[in-house]
């Protein structure tokens, strides 16, 4: 047994006494009845404050799973809780994020019904639905403070990424590596807490530590995670949206077509001849819409396309093919506000509205 394993009292004529750790079980205490009211109770056996919401909870679809423990942490974040009297088994990493996937469709009004019905029953308690959000907004450490709705909850940005907490008598690989795994490679947020109970002296001791991340990590771990957030946010938005927020794509603004690529070998031969930047053919200009079909307005006939429908039109023209392929439709085309630059140059230089010309 090492050294971990074990608490010390210490008497006050100084021996020393050893109290080795026991498993729940040992102990005769039971997953729900005990363990379960513990955290509810006092959540911070588990390492940090947290605001319960629900136990127990079975309001998913297509299933009679029930979640441990629902909670919310100081930043708006939902943390699920599976919780385990001894040893975690193989699919308790499953779990958690089987349950975290169906929380992550919960609204800030879900939760705090939720957390009104369950403190009800509980505590045989009557809340308000003002009470229940004034308890949230006072909870809430966030960068704006929760304010108060018309219908008496607090009115918060509830994160739609759950995290999951993993609490157990201990944790073998077959849990550790993959939690390691999910959270280095794909930033999900999912901790393991090793729960030690003790007996002494006719009591029960409990002591809740995070074993992954390991603390002195957290810090790395949250930087990280906030990062692969923020590009692969960025990833997902398409070029259109993120030019339109920059201000390099506004209403009336002219494109052209780009020069560049008519030369490639892909290209039918004697284009560069046809290549006219007064022909209404290699124009278009943006309407400002924000549709799937209506972003930019070709000058050749003057019906409205979204980019890839545009470049679409020109390509099955000018390559006679009736499904042309490519990559990137905002290649082929040039701002003239900004030196001809393709906006997928635009985009990648992070170019802003304050660059334009003229």
């Amino acid at each position: 047994m090492s050294s971990r394993d074990m608490l010390f009292s210490i008497d006050g004529d100084g021996a020393v006494d050893s109290i080795p750790t026991r498993q729940l079980t040992e102990l005769g205490l039971l997953e729900r009845d005990d363990l379960q009211e513990w955290v509810i109770e006092q959540p911070q056996i588990l390492g940090e404050e947290l605001l319960v919401i629900t136990s127990e909870y079975a309001g998913f679809e297509d299933t009679l799973d029930r979640l441990d423990v629902l909670a919310l942490d100081r930043v708006g974040k939902l943390v699920v809780i599976e919780l385990k009297r001894d040893r975690a088994d193989k699919t308790t990493d499953l779990q958690g994020l089987k349950y975290a996937g169906f929380c992550s469709t919960l609204t800030a009004e879900d939760i705090q019904e939720l957390y009104r019905k369950f403190h009800d029953r509980r505590n045989e308690d009557d809340l308000s639905p003002e009470e229940v959000g004034e308890r949230f907004a006072e909870f809430l450490e966030t960068d704006e403070a929760a304010t108060i709705d018309e219908g008496g909850f607090a009115d918060f940005e509830l994160d739609d990424r759950p995290r999951v907490m993993l609490a157990a008598g201990d944790f073998g690989t077959e849990i550790t590596s993959p939690v390691l795994w999910l959270q280095q490679e794909y930033g999900i947020d999912i901790s393991c807490i090793r729960l030690s109970a003790y007996e002494h002296d006719g009591e029960y001791l409990i002591q809740g530590q995070r074993v992954i991340p390991v603390p002195e990590a957290e810090e790395y771990m949250t930087k990280r995670r906030e990062k692969d957030e923020r590009q692969q946010s960025n990833r997902r938005r398409s070029t259109f949206s993120v030019l339109i927020d920059r201000g390099v794509l506004r209403e009336g603004d002219e494109l052209l077509f780009n020069e560049d690529l008519l030369d490639k070998d892909w290209m039918p031969d004697g284009l560069e001849e046809q290549w006219n930047p007064e022909d209404g053919f290699w124009q278009a200009v943006v309407t400002g819409k924000t549709g799937q079909r209506n972003n930019v307005r070709w000058c050749h006939n003057d019906e409205e396309y979204s980019f890839t429908g545009l470049t679409r039109a020109i390509l099955q023209n000018i390559r006679t093919t009736d499904n042309p392929h490519f990559d990137d439709a905002f290649g082929y085309w040039t701002h003239l506000a900004f030196g001809r630059k393709s906006l997928t140059t635009l985009r990648k230089e992070q170019t802003t509205g304050s660059s334009r010309e003229g």
